[in-house]
């Protein structure tokens, strides 16, 4: 595919260029933390601006998201008025030359998906997927339509959530032990309907439309993303590696490395080691018991006292 970006606008060799080139009806980029996600959701719809019918709508969870320092509104104004669009700060929107108009919203409450009833977006963006709940994206992907002659499609980006609804959505993609996403997958395009309330998934459209004849099969890929990525920001900001480096291991997991299984449970916080054992029980102190209700089954990998087994009792000097 040619380059539709101006010379000095272009994206970076790897997971960022086959986001970009992704023919998928849904493109999912998701992975490490400063792999270049917001800013490929900024430089999506540019290959249309010079269609005076083309519309696309960048959404986050809130309107403070959208405004944020660095965050897409930010961004925007250093990229769009370069190309000479105009910025309506009232409506979070840039008007383009030929009249193409990107706009930046929020779906802060569930109900806020109603907000766009009856809208035409030949263009849907999600930036950071997992805030978003699975009825508010599904409802506004009946949103996504055109008559501008751009086939509508949907991109969203994403860091790892092991709760959420998206780490279901993209279970093909994902190494069920490792949490990490499989290298030779990313990209790769599947396909799925939807029947009583369930997505049926094939390798190939016409493999659904032959089981389930009646039915419209919608496309749709996960692109991996790393830190190593985004060369620019490893340059201009060495340090930031660094700052995820220092993060509590969920996130660190999750964030640095794009971990999409690792979740809290018992034992990832406390270990055994990080605890002294007394041989003997203080004198003059007070004896306290104390029991959990929200624990979870004693069992050798979880428990102080496993290979003790002596009740869970503590007595504290207070």
């Amino acid at each position: 595919m040619s380059n539709p970006y101006p010379p000095n606008l272009k994206p970076q060799p790897g997971p960022q260029e086959l986001f970009l080139s992704s023919t998928a009806d849904i493109c999912i980029y998701g992975g490490a933390a400063g792999g270049g996600k917001s800013w490929s959701l900024l430089l999506e719809p540019i290959r249309y601006t010079e269609n005076p019918d083309f519309s696309a709508v960048i959404f986050r969870r809130t309107s403070p998201q959208v405004r944020n320092p660095g965050g897409l509104w930010d961004e925007s104004q250093k990229l769009y008025a370069t190309l000479g669009a105009i910025q309506k700060t009232s409506t979070l929107s840039w008007e383009f030359p030929s009249r193409a108009v990107v706009r930046f919203a929020h779906l802060e409450h569930e109900k806020n998906r109603l907000d766009w009833q009856g809208a035409q977006i030949p263009l849907i963006g999600f930036d950071e997927l997992t805030h978003f709940t699975e009825s508010q994206f599904f409802y506004l992907l009946s949103r996504n339509r055109s008559l501008c002659g751009v086939k509508p499609y949907l991109r969203a980006t994403t860091n790892p959530d092991n709760d959420s609804w998206v780490a279901r959505l993209i279970d093909w993609w994902i190494n069920s032990e490792s949490g990490y996403a499989i290298p030779e997958r990313s990209g790769v395009v599947r396909w799925f309907v939807r029947l009583q309330d369930k997505l049926i998934w094939a390798d190939t459209k016409e493999e659904l439309i032959d089981t389930h004849p009646s039915t419209q099969p919608k496309s749709l890929t996960f692109i991996n993303a790393s830190l190593t990525d985004n060369a620019i920001l490893m340059k201009q900001d060495p340090g930031y590696a660094a700052n995820l480096e220092a993060l509590p291991l969920l996130e660190r997991e999750r964030l640095k490395y794009g971990n999409w299984r690792i979740r809290p449970q018992a034992g990832l916080y406390f270990k055994r080691q990080y605890f002294s054992v007394v041989q003997a029980a203080l004198t003059n102190v007070r004896r306290i018991c104390y029991w959990d209700l929200a624990a979870t089954e004693k069992n050798d990998t979880n428990d102080l006292d496993a290979h003790s087994r002596e009740p869970t009792c503590r007595r504290l000097s207070l």
